[in-house]
């Protein structure tokens, strides 16, 4: 009886302390993530790796703290041994590239290795390739996609929507290399595999300083706050800022009084006050702005005028956008005049061939802040709207911010009297504005210009 009790006593004890270490690691510490990006393509430069990038901006949402990155070649022992490595350094490990159908995709393989496991054709993949792929031949190389290891699963989603699932094995996920087909499977199912009941606490300040101003503070504050992370980082062509700071800790209390300290150590002097999100809250915002403003006659009578446009025809309506500051209000006073209308069409932009001015980075900003539906053109204007119209003929409407003699050249046409392109019509809601108009607003609303 005593030994009875004193084995089950010792495996209460083991239970407890299993429990206990996994009530700390859930509710103290973040699980952590390893990335694998396997592909000569990446490391010879021919292939530019997005897919890092998607996921780590993904798993920081989910409240998981990715703690490195790593580049390989499409090789089965160097496969092998980063995923042994990474599998027992971090809670999961998540891969991309290597499980095409040609030679060099060997990630299962590598996979199969790293937990000494054999390779098979899974049957049901085996029924995916051969009928979601319409792959009719038994001896084509697509059924490579089908031969992985042993002991792994297949994860679909909850709703079963993926047509090619995610591998697993152990702590380790598979994801394809291509970035269309792996931000579409990591974006469905990175909440279902990841998400925790943690967040970063984390805030930003804006300087008017460049950073050997405040390096000091912030070696003085990292010293003091061990436990917050300070992160500085140069700005170039902002008209309100040259530098902003992150403070993230896994304590809102803690990042909240080492933001204080910073902000009382550099002084308010320095200190930018900078907003984002413009399209959060717009209205509250636009009618702060009209209260403090002398003259709001010219901001009125434009969102009264798209006001007018949107609410009778709204898919009929496309905005140009080259990147100016101008075209950049044009799009927020329409997407003022929609949130008023709560009209539930995307804005449909056109958007100017990339140039140092109106770059890739803008351009994604502005499409995720508005929820835009985007037309990139691939040559000028004119020629490209032409082609447009044969794609969405019941467009009629350009608006545009571009002042009227920059407008002519860029469209090509010469006379006063051309008020069109095709069958579009061409409409300034900007046109009585003068250049303070279009400073004091974009100034108010911190609107992003170069």
């Amino acid at each position: 009886m005593f030994h009875i009790r004193q084995h089950t006593l010792r495996n209460s004890t083991k239970s407890y302390q299993y429990l206990l270490r996994s009530w700390i690691h859930d509710n103290i510490e973040h699980p952590s993530a390893g990335l694998i990006i396997i592909g000569n393509e990446i490391l010879k430069a021919r292939v530019k790796d997005t897919n890092s990038h998607y996921a780590c901006d993904l798993l920081y949402k989910c409240g998981v703290k990715v703690q490195k990155i790593s580049v390989i070649s499409d090789d089965v022992e160097e496969i092998k041994k980063e995923i042994k490595k990474f599998s027992k350094n971090y809670t999961h490990v998540i891969t991309s590239g290597g499980i095409g159908p040609t030679h060099d995709d060997v990630t299962y393989e590598g996979l199969a290795k790293a937990f000494d496991d054999s390779l098979h054709y899974h049957s049901r993949l085996v029924e995916i390739i051969k009928d979601k792929f319409d792959v009719k031949n038994p001896t084509s190389p697509n059924y490579k996609m089908a031969y992985i290891p042993t002991k792994a699963s297949l994860i679909f989603g909850k709703e079963d929507n993926l047509r090619y699932p995610c591998i697993t094995l152990e702590n380790v996920y598979i994801f394809p290399g291509s970035p269309i087909f792996f931000e579409k499977s990591f974006g469905i199912l990175c909440k279902q595999l990841f998400l925790t009941n943690k967040s970063f606490a984390k805030d930003e300040i804006y300087l008017n300083a460049k950073e050997e101003l405040f390096a000091n503070t912030l070696t003085i504050l990292s010293n003091k706050f061990p436990n917050v992370s300070f992160g500085s980082y140069p700005v170039n062509n902002n008209s309100y800022y040259k530098a902003f700071i992150t403070i993230e800790s896994d304590n809102i209390e803690e990042t909240e009084k080492a933001k204080q300290q910073l902000c009382n150590l550099i002084g308010s002097d320095l200190l930018v006050k900078n907003d984002n999100n413009p399209h959060i809250d717009s209205l509250t915002k636009y009618k702060n702005f009209l209260q403090k403003c002398e003259e709001s006659y010219v901001y009125e009578e434009t969102l009264e005028c798209l006001m007018k446009f949107y609410h009778h025809q709204p898919e009929k309506i496309v905005i140009y956008f080259d990147g100016s500051t101008e075209s950049q209000i044009v799009i927020y006073f329409a997407y003022l005049a929609n949130t008023i209308l709560d009209v539930d069409n995307k804005l449909q932009i056109i958007c100017a061939k990339l140039s140092p001015q109106n770059d890739k980075q803008l351009i994604e900003d502005i499409v995720k802040r508005y929820n835009l539906n985007i037309y990139m053109l691939e040559s000028d204007l004119s020629n490209d709207i032409k082609k447009l119209n044969t794609v969405k003929p019941q467009l009629e409407i350009l608006l545009v911010g571009t002042e009227e003699k920059k407008l002519r050249e860029t469209l090509g046409y010469h006379s006063k009297n051309d008020q069109a392109i095709g069958q579009l019509k061409i409409s300034n809601p900007l046109h009585r504005w003068t250049q303070e108009d279009i400073r004091v607003f974009a100034r108010f609303l911190l609107l992003p210009f170069t």
